[in-house]
């Protein structure tokens, strides 16, 4: 009886690492959520095309140093910030030293979704 529970713990332990693993491997899926009074399914193959068009007349955003965290602005047509949206809790100091120089100098970002995935990049 000894042995038999013995083999069930480590079957149970080799369970667990194995799944571990396997969900470790598995790429990050989106959460589906859409916006109040959206009318469209967020998995639906039209907002999927939209997503991947280029969009010419949405919001830019500008992301820069102020006060050694990084700010998000609105951006200007001629790609220099506009109003002031939000500064971060990221501090430029702390970021690799490419991704800081590239704060310092003003990066450009074309939509929404992007700014969230860089945001969540560097580290927000």
């Amino acid at each position: 009886m000894r042995k038999l529970s013995v083999c069930l713990f480590y079957g149970l332990c080799v369970f667990t690492i194995v799944f571990s693993l396997f969900w470790m491997a598995l790429p990050k899926l989106p959460l589906s959520q859409s916006p109040a009074g959206s009318e469209t399914d967020p998995a639906s193959p039209l907002s999927l095309a939209a997503q991947a068009a280029p969009q010419t007349d949405a919001a830019r955003y500008c992301l820069r140093d102020s006060g050694g965290r990084v700010a998000v602005y609105t951006c200007r047509a001629d790609g220099t910030p506009g109003t002031l949206i939000r500064v971060t809790g990221i501090y430029t100091n702390l970021l690799p030293e490419n991704d800081a120089l590239r704060i310092k100098r003003g990066l450009v970002v074309n939509s929404p979704r992007e700014l969230d995935l860089l945001l969540e990049d560097l580290g927000e």
